[in-house]
Order: C-alpha cells, then sequence, then structure tokens
C-alpha cells in the first residue's frame, strides 16, 4: 500500500503517531515481503493483522456552542488478513466495526463522530508488484496530502479506485485515480466527500451533490548533501466538480549532530474545476516551518498565510474534499480540535514540542492562534488553542497495548463560550 508521506513528520500527524495512532499504511503491508511458492501459499503465509480501540471524548462547550456537553464512549477496531504474494500478485481484506457503550439518548449530549455505528467492509484489493513497483486496485487505505489519514477516529478513511507507486518513502513517483470515498462514518463506499452528511449537514455544505472522485499525480525526492539532508515534494490533485490543486513542500535538515536544526517550506494553489459544487475557487496558501530536533525532544515554530480573497470560498481558504472537518494535517500550523482549511483566510501560527523522557513515554504540547476570517468584513477569529498530549507504550504480557490522552482548549473573544475536549484513547494493535 501507499506510504509516500515522509513530510509527515512537520505536520499533526506527528504526535498522532508518536502517541500511539495506529499507522494504518505500515500495518496494511506488513505481509508484503512474505512471497508464496503456491497460490495455497498466499493464504497459510499470509498475515492476521488489525486493533482494538475504545475512545473517550470528553467535551465542553462543543464548537463553542454554551452548554453543549458531551461524554462519549465508544470500542470498535479493524481484523485484517493480507496475503502472501505469488508471482508478484497479494490482495487485503479487512472488516471495520465501530459501537458505543451507553451513550445518551439526547444526540446533543453524544459526540458526532463516535456516536454512529458503523459496520463496513475497510479493504478489498488486489495488488501486483515486481521490484519498486506497484499497482493496487479495489478498496484501499490511501496516503497522500490532506486525505485525512492524519485524522483519529476510530476507523479509518478509505478510497475505491487504482493507485501505482514506484519507489520508496524517500524518492518516488505515484499516480492515482480514486473513484469513491468512505468518511469515517460512513458503513460503505459512495461518490460523496466530506462536504456532504454525514460529515458535514450544514446548510453551507454541499448537500446530496455527488462527484465522479479525484484523481492525481505526485513525486517525492530526497538529496542526502552532508551535512544537510534536502527532501522535496510535488503534488497535483483533481477534485472533480470542486477544485484543482498543486501542493509543494520542501525541506532542509542538518544531518550528523547532536543538534539539528531545519526549516521546511510549502505551497498550494487552488482553482474551481467543473460544476464548483461550493462556488468559486482561487486560493493560494504560503507556509514556513523552522524547527531543531536533539535527541527525542523535537521543538518547531509554523505559520501558514492563507491569501485573502473575497471572489472565493470561504474569503480565500482551500477546498479540501477528503478532509473537510477533520484533522487537516498538513498545514504547519494546525489545531487539533478545529481544521485551519475550515475557519477562513489570513494568518496561522503553530509552536509544538514534543519528546520522549522515559522509555515507552511520548509527552507533547502545542499552542496555536488563528488569526483568520471566514468573510471580508467578518471580525478575525482570534482562536488560540492550548494543547497537552502524551501516550505510554506498554511492554511484557501487554505489549502492543497504548494508552493516549489529547487534552485541548479553544478560546477566541467572537465566541461567547471556551471549547474544552479531552480525549482518551486505549488500544491494542495486533
Amino acid at each position: 500500500m501507499i506510504t509516500t508521506r515522509t513530510f509527515c513528520k512537520l505536520s499533526t500527524l506527528t504526535f498522532l503517531t508518536a502517541c500511539g495512532v495506529g499507522d494504518y499504511a505500515a500495518m496494511a503491508s506488513a505481509a508484503d515481503a512474505v512471497q508464496a511458492d503456491s497460490l495455497s501459499d498466499m493464504f497459510s503465509d499470509g498475515k492476521v493483522s488489525g486493533y482494538v480501540r475504545s475512545l473517550y471524548f470528553s467535551s465542553h462547550n462543543a464548537f463553542y456552542e454554551r452548554g453543549k456537553n458531551q461524554d462519549t464512549v465508544s470500542y470498535g477496531g479493524e481484523l485484517a488478513f493480507h496475503s502472501a504474494v505469488y508471482e508478484g500478485f497479494s490482495f487485503g481484506l479487512s472488516a471495520l466495526v465501530q459501537r458505543g457503550i451507553g451513550h445518551d439518548d439526547n444526540p446533543n449530549k453524544v459526540d458526532s463522530y463516535l456516536g454512529p455505528n458503523v459496520t463496513s467492509v475497510g479493504e478489498a484489493y488486489l495488488q501486483w508488484q515486481r521490484d519498486k513497483f506497484r499497482i493496487t486496485v479495489g478498496d484501499q487505505r490511501f496516503d497522500a496530502p490532506f486525505t485525512g489519514t492524519s485524522d483519529y477516529r476510530m476507523v479509518p478513511q478509505m478510497f475505491q479506485g487504482v493507485s501505482a507507486y514506484y519507489g520508496d518513502s524517500a524518492n518516488f513517483l505515484t499516480a492515482f485515480r480514486m473513484y469513491r470515498f468512505k468518511s469515517v462514518l460512513d458503513d460503505s463506499y459512495s461518490r460523496h466527500t466530506s462536504y456532504n452528511p454525514p460529515i458535514d449537514s450544514s446548510a453551507a455544505g454541499a448537500g446530496d451533490e455527488k462527484t465522479d472522485g479525484f484523481w492525481g499525480v505526485g513525486g517525492g525526492k530526497t538529496w542526502a548533501l552532508k551535512p544537510v539532508s534536502f527532501d522535496g515534494q510535488a503534488w497535483y490533485f483533481k477534485y472533480l466538480d470542486y477544485a484543482d490543486m498543486t501542493y509543494l513542500q520542501a525541506r532542509a535538515i542538518r544531518a550528523d549532530g547532536l543538534v539539528k536544526p531545519f526549516v521546511a517550506v510549502q505551497y498550494m494553489h487552488q482553482d474551481d474545476d467543473g460544476k464548483a459544487i461550493l462556488g468559486k475557487v482561487d486560493s493560494n496558501v504560503y507556509g514556513v516551518q523552522l524547527g531543531i530536533k536533539v535527541n527525542s525532544v523535537t521543538a518547531s515554530l509554523g505559520y501558514d498565510y492563507i491569501k485573502p480573497n473575497s471572489d472565493s470560498y470561504l474569503n480565500g481558504a482551500p477546498v479540501i474534499p477528503y478532509g473537510h472537518k477533520l484533522s487537516s494535517g498538513d498545514f504547519f500550523a494546525q489545531p487539533l480540535l478545529t481544521s485551519t482549511m475550515d475557519l477562513g483566510a489570513g494568518n496561522a501560527y503553530a509552536i509544538n514540542v514534543k519528546g520522549a523522557p522515559l522509555q515507552n513515554l511520548v509527552l507533547g504540547a502545542r499552542y496555536s492562534f488563528m488569526d483568520l476570517k471566514n468573510a471580508p468584513t467578518a471580525q478575525s477569529l482570534d482562536q488560540s488553542e492550548y494543547l497537552v498530549y502524551g501516550s505510554y507504550s506498554f511492554g511484557g504480557a501487554l505489549k502492543g497495548v497504548k494508552l493516549s490522552d489529547f487534552l485541548g482548549v479553544q478560546k477566541s473573544p467572537i465566541k461567547d463560550a471556551t471549547f474544552l475536549q479531552n480525549r482518551v484513547a486505549l488500544e491494542y494493535v495486533f
């Protein structure tokens, strides 16, 4: 399966993975290196994997709505089988489930992401590979910028289509055509996006509008030029009937030594496409990140400028059909409880610190500030988010068990309430 985003070290996915969030793509490809001698060996030498997870989300004044308090506990997970490789061919199948525990009868008191029951097929793909090339057809995990893979809920987002990949995580070329999509709340694949229900049921969303998915290409290259290592990536996405997107990112980091400073930049441009379901789109985003890594500790300062445009969707905000209302992840300045891309245009900042003070223990903190407007005449959101998080991975007889906690607080002068949410995850990966 595709695992292309080396740059995710700079994004929201950094602390999600560090705190015990399942690396879906890595888990999916665990059996790829096993070579079968016969068709029957594809099954006998295959690998059963998955996870069992319980999530507890506790919200106070959820999304700034005064008095909207929620306490939601759900459980679920995935059971997957990935075959061994025979004559270059392999396949994967998985089942996904989410169920609630003692949910309140009042839907306003239940988290909208953990509340619904989900029962669905996850992966159902056929793959052919030779040397560094592979092509995957069917229902699959798909890891690329702004596809929502950095969001952490009970089940992952999935895509139905064709993807081709050549290379490794450092140097690669990829092309893809996805026809259908299954969100974290859907039981089946459809032609909807995250701008449709059940993710977005608001009047500002896309209603029941359907699309034919998206296609695109991407590539990445790493240059080891001591004492500095450079890596860069370039992507083009055509979100049919929404927007065309060009996305570039590059980073330079000191390769050796105890202290490793780094600098990264990112750029995004979008124009509306086809029916332009959300209206005119003309969006430009510029980002820069400065940081330093010392042993296990990484500290960074991120900044993104979303250029205001009164004639474009949400004053110039980017249109992300498969990451809307999720942690957008790939922006350098990104809160946890809301998404930079959904808040408008202007300036976004984030300060991150994370590290591993003890074996199996990861701790971190982030402060983000969103000086964003969703309309030219609107008052700036001026949203501050304070986030602390941690994770502990057990060993011995409890190997595979991880306990994580994320506590976030958001404040804005134009909101009449303070939004607080605590997320606890207990997970067993096998």
